[in-house]
C-alpha cells in the first residue's frame, strides 16, 4: 500500500459518469457558469458529438481555490483544467449551445440557464488544481486523448 496521493486519471468529460467515488480526476471544460455563493463551477464538453454522453456537467467545487483562482477562471466561455476528486453523479439539466467569450458558438456547449434545457448528467467534483487551459486546442487534446484510449485498449 502507498502512502502517497492518488495518481491522477487523464479523462475526457464525458467519460465522468463512469469514474467512481474517491477517484482522482484530471480533464479539460469549458465554463458555463458559476455561482459565487456555492463556489461551484459548472464546465461542459460536447465530446465526442455521436456519444449520448456528452450532456454531462461537471459540478465542480472550487472553495479550496478561492484564493488562488483568478476572474478568468469563471467566465462563461473560458477553457480551463482541473484536477479533483469525483464526489457523485446525479440527473440534472444541461442546455443549448452556448457563445464563448469572443462572441463564436461553442457547438454543443451548453448554458445551464438556459430556456431550451434538456435532460444530463451532474457529475460533483472537488477541485484541488485549476488552471487555464489558455492556449490549448481543443480538437488536438481530444484526439490526443482519443489516440491514448486506443492504445490502453490494445496493451490489455
Amino acid at each position: 500500500m502507498s502512502n502517497g496521493p492518488l495518481p491522477t486519471h487523464l479523462i475526457l468529460l464525458s467519460d465522468l459518469p463512469s469514474c467512481s467515488h474517491g477517484e482522482k480526476v484530471r480533464f479539460l471544460g469549458c465554463v458555463s457558469q458559476y455561482d459565487p455563493t456555492t463556489g461551484t463551477l459548472c464546465l461542459e464538453h460536447a465530446y465526442p458529438a455521436s456519444s449520448t454522453n456528452t450532456n454531462v456537467t461537471a459540478a465542480v467545487d472550487v472553495n479550496l481555490l478561492l484564493e488562488t483562482l483568478k476572474c478568468t477562471d469563471t467566465q462563461v466561455g473560458e477553457w480551463v483544467n482541473v484536477m479533483g476528486y469525483v464526489q457523485g453523479a446525479e440527473e440534472g439539466k444541461g442546455g443549448k449551445n452556448q457563445e464563448d467569450k469572443g462572441g463564436k458558438k461553442n457547438k454543443g456547449f451548453r448554458r445551464g440557464g438556459d430556456k431550451e434545457a434538456s435532460e444530463g448528467k451532474v457529475v460533483k467534483l472537488q477541485a484541488v488544481m485549476l488552471w487555464s487551459a489558455e492556449g490549448v486546442k481543443v480538437w488536438e487534446y481530444e484526439k490526443a486523448l482519443e489516440m491514448r484510449r486506443k492504445l490502453e485498449v490494445r496493451a490489455k
